[in-house]
């Protein structure tokens, strides 16, 4: 037992190992402090840091050990920071759909006259509007149906082969720009169908504006935008899923692709 203890190439080993464990531990920080559900506020501290600890502790034996290993304190941390900003890069590929929900809830609610209506959103402590806050939490049901923060964990297994301990985080500002005219398109897409809505409540307001300038239109017509609005959010909820089924099943290889040197 004393000549093992002994033996300098234990001591190796073991320190390859630690390494190995600490860098897992930094990408998948980075993974659960940017992915929705499992990084928000409302997961106590203490519960996403004995998560992350023990699905680093599972997930290291499977890692291949750096060609290079850091020498010296500067060189740990900058090997620690691409880890860190890798893992990041992975949970925004679903933070992206969040915050394109958000903005088509935000579009809706502009449009309905809920844009003055702001309530406090436990996940982010910030104000929000009322059907971004709910088709949020529908989103984040849905992430944990599909399995989505499971794969994204399979994904994160399989970025070490794509994207090695020591290479460094590739910067790639295109797809980084990509990602966020997504969240745009997406947003419109998604609340396409109430603004066409009450583009057309609108346009009809003019046209009756012209011919009874006498009536009250604009009382008239708030009400009817809010119960027209209403009715068609419902139906956007009941297909929300399987719009946003193709945006999960795409999140993992979006990820690995942005890893890709």
């Amino acid at each position: 037992m004393n000549t093992i203890i002994s033996n300098p190439a234990t001591w190796v080993l073991t320190q390859g190992r630690v390494l190995v464990w600490v860098m897992v531990l930094m990408r998948m920080t980075g993974l659960m402090a940017s992915m929705p559900g499992l990084g928000q506020e409302r997961v106590p501290v203490v519960m996403r840091a004995a998560l992350a600890i023990l699905m680093s502790v599972i997930i290291a034996p499977v890692v291949p050990l750096p060609k290079v290993l850091p020498v010296g304190i500067w060189d740990a941390v900058g090997f620690m920071t691409a880890e860190l900003a890798a893992g990041v890069m992975m949970g925004l590929m679903v933070a992206w759909i969040m915050d394109a929900v958000a903005f088509g809830g935000q579009l809706m609610d502009t449009q309905m006259g809920f844009s003055f209506v702001q309530i406090m959103d436990p996940a982010t402590s910030q104000s929000v509007s009322v059907s971004a806050t709910l088709m949020m939490q529908l989103t984040m049901l849905f992430i944990f149906t599909s399995g989505l923060h499971h794969t994204m964990i399979l994904a994160l297994v399989e970025s070490y082969r794509i994207l090695p301990m020591g290479q460094g985080m590739p910067v790639k500002a295109q797809e980084v720009v990509a990602v966020t005219g997504l969240i745009l398109v997406k947003g419109l897409q998604l609340a396409a169908p109430v603004l066409l809505t009450l583009f057309l409540v609108d346009v009809l307001q003019g046209i009756s504006a012209k011919f009874m300038p006498q009536l009250q239109l604009i009382q008239l017509t708030f009400p009817l935008k809010i119960a027209l609005g209403l009715v068609v959010v419902g139906f956007v909820m009941r297909e929300l899923g399987p719009w946003l089924s193709p945006l999960f099943e795409a999140a993992p290889l979006n990820a690995l692709r942005l890893l890709h040197p």
